[in-house]
């Protein structure tokens, strides 16, 4: 699996998918952080919904940077198409980690240093548990053959995952965020919606190729 998620990460770097969602996403860490933003719960609620964002953008790449024939042959060699979703998921999970890094530390040195330790953990999962939801959402729409519907889709997934208040998805910890509290309860329970949701997503996924191979 390791092999996979580096044979998976040069085919998004070297195809220069990725830089257009890093990018915009460092640059509103620039434009946010340009300053002492103050207390880092309501400030982290934007950028790990960026974050949401970035990640559903790189899943759509990711499944898209092979044509037909590469990923027969990806295919062949992973062993399974599970395997191949697995890596994918954990390529994206892996880009999205680093700008959850990037944007805790980012948070932490315009601060001056000055946020307690406790809160700079709970922006890291904050962010991880926003790029795991990015992630579920846009995977089934990335295997919809034409870019144009498949980016559709996603836009409108990924919307109503950020502010549909009836789905208890990314919502209620971007609120909290905002409001600058994130309970454990709430951080809990969002973290393993956020796995069960990529779990089902990919497992319906999976199901859905061998089907129609």
């Amino acid at each position: 699996m390791i092999a996979l998620v580096r044979y998976r990460l040069a085919e998004l770097w070297h195809s220069q998918r990725a830089l257009p969602p890093v990018l915009l996403h460092t640059g509103l860490l620039a434009v946010l952080h340009s300053d002492d933003a103050g207390p880092a719960l309501p400030s982290a609620a934007v950028t790990a919904a960026a974050l949401l964002v970035v990640a559903g953008w790189l899943t759509i790449a990711l499944v898209g940077v092979e044509d037909a024939g590469q990923r027969t042959v990806t295919r062949a060699h992973a062993g399974s198409v599970h395997r191949v979703l697995a890596g994918t998921v954990l390529t994206v999970l892996c880009c999205a980690a680093g700008l959850a890094v990037l944007a805790t530390a980012w948070s932490q040195v315009s601060s001056g240093f000055a946020h307690p330790a406790a809160d700079l953990a709970v922006v890291l999962l904050a962010h991880v548990v926003c790029a795991a939801f990015g992630t579920a959402v846009a995977l089934p729409c990335s295997v919809v053959h034409r870019t144009g519907y498949a980016v559709i889709a996603a836009t409108a997934v990924l919307a109503v995952t950020l502010l549909a208040e009836w789905l208890p998805l990314a919502h209620p910890l971007l609120v909290a965020l905002s409001r600058g509290s994130a309970p454990p309860a709430l951080l809990v329970r969002s973290t393993l919606t956020a796995v069960g949701a990529l779990l089902a997503s990919t497992l319906l996924v999976a199901a859905w190729v061998r089907r129609r191979s």
